[in-house]
């Protein structure tokens, strides 16, 4: 008896430990570059890259440590799709590409037709996923709305997004999708004050108050500090102290004032601001937190080399040609640096306003504009260069984020706008983006 239970316990460890989905398709007009499926795991990210036949077929086999939400990414055609993967699950995913012409610009669409398990879970991925909220509810349609009213309105959403989940077969799926449906709602809510709703609203403090805010594990801690900064506005000339003191006015728990405590130093050590020391003291007058004191000290060593008016750290960059240059070859101009990537589809979306900047300024002897890429596959890059045809200056940085101008400028994500004056000092690290409504009067007003 002993020897079958064993038996049946090594089996159920052994079917745990090969827990599988089976996905097979075929992709029409694919003309090649990376297919990945990825997958966020309780031990990080996990790529899986699919071989896919010269036909376009393919089946792949793929390990399963718990359902979760996939995405299946194709980067040369800048397209993707979600799906939900759970343990034996078989799927096939028929995908077509199509190119177009957009504005005299090639551009890839996709088609899937979805057939198998979990059919029901990509269509409501697809139909009903809770980002599209966030797109109908644009702050235009929320400002000057009463917050009971806006509240009502947006929970009756909801429970229509409820009901379809409930007809979706994956327990799994409802369990986690469920889960996530509850958050954004609270979020969904929490947007009514981040509009121009800024003035106090008994119905809406009354929803807040309703959150335990001294608890450490309530993820509405940075909301309600969010609301109260709102509602306690401080003087334009405060000094720093008087922010970290409103911590105190707000919250009983030392570990939650750490906390915040701890993310505003940072954020505002990264800015470089001239009181740097100022805000370093009322930091560490406020929190407890020993470890968070190391690292403050370490970004202020790092951030006040980085303060407006001082020198710009020296970096390599290169043309098409393979041509090195530096910014002391620049120098004698005001330089605003787009810092960019072919795959990044936010850098890609400042392109056409990067282009009307370039037409404003391009007989300008006072400033140039110039775009450096961190794209780590040379031939995409010159590839969009070749399909936009940019009149500005185009350089490549080829370590990437590994480069001198991602380690001198703590770059760790893009887009990323820089401007260094004509004498090689620091106007700003974090520019305006070429999309910014007042970008030309921002640039205008930093030209001496």
């Amino acid at each position: 008896m002993k020897k079958i239970f064993l038996f049946a316990i090594l089996c159920l460890v052994s079917t745990y430990a090969i827990a599988q989905a089976r996905l097979t398709g075929k992709l029409n007009n694919f003309m090649g570059g990376n297919a990945i499926v990825i997958r966020l795991t309780d031990t990080g990210r996990l790529n899986d890259t699919l071989s896919v036949n010269a036909d376009g077929t393919f089946a792949a086999s793929l390990k399963i440590e718990k359902p979760g939400n996939a995405y299946l990414l194709f980067e040369e055609q800048h397209q993707s799709m979600e799906f939900f993967l759970e343990d034996g699950m078989q799927a096939d995913l028929q995908i077509t590409f199509t190119e177009t012409l957009v504005d005299g610009k090639p551009q890839t669409d996709m088609s899937v037709t979805y057939s198998g398990d979990n059919k029901d879970c990509y269509d409501f991925i697809k139909q009903n996923g809770v980002i599209e909220h966030y797109k109908n509810w644009p702050f235009e349609r929320i400002n000057g709305m009463p917050f009971k009213v806006y509240r009502q309105q947006i929970e009756y959403e909801y429970e229509e997004n409820r009901a379809k989940l409930n007809k979706v077969k994956s327990i799994a799926f409802r369990r986690i999708t469920g889960k996530e449906v509850d958050e954004q709602l609270t979020r969904d809510i929490c947007r009514w004050a981040w509009g121009k709703n800024k003035q106090k609203d008994a119905d809406f403090d009354h929803w807040m108050a309703s959150f335990d805010h001294n608890d450490p594990q309530n993820d509405m801690t940075y909301n309600y500090w969010r609301r109260y900064e709102d509602i306690h506005p401080l003087p334009a000339d405060a000094p720093a102290i008087a922010r970290y003191e409103r911590l105190k006015q707000a919250f009983d728990n030392q570990e939650i004032i750490n906390r915040l405590a701890d993310s505003m130093i940072q954020n505002t050590l990264k800015d470089a601001p001239e009181n740097m020391d100022e805000e370093l003291i009322a930091y560490k007058a406020t929190s407890t937190n020993k470890e968070g004191h190391a690292e403050a000290d370490r970004l202020y060593a790092h951030y006040s080399k980085l303060k407006a008016g001082a020198p710009a750290a020296d970096f390599d960059f290169y043309d098409k040609t393979g041509k090195r240059y530096t910014l002391k070859d620049l120098r004698g101009r005001a330089v605003y640096i787009d810092c960019w990537a072919t795959w990044c589809g936010p850098c890609c979306a400042e392109i056409p306003y990067m282009e009307k900047l370039y037409a404003h300024y391009k007989n300008n002897k006072k400033v140039e504009l110039i775009s450096i890429s961190l794209d780590d596959n040379r031939k995409k890059w010159e590839k969009k260069l070749a399909e936009d045809k940019p009149g500005w200056r185009q350089f490549i940085c080829p370590d990437n984020f590994k480069s001198m101008l991602c380690k001198n400028y703590d770059i760790n994500g893009i887009p990323r706008f820089l401007m260094i004056d004509k004498k090689g000092r620091i106007i700003s690290l974090d520019a305006p983006r070429p999309s910014h409504e007042s970008i030309i009067e921002w640039i205008d007003k930093n030209l001496n």
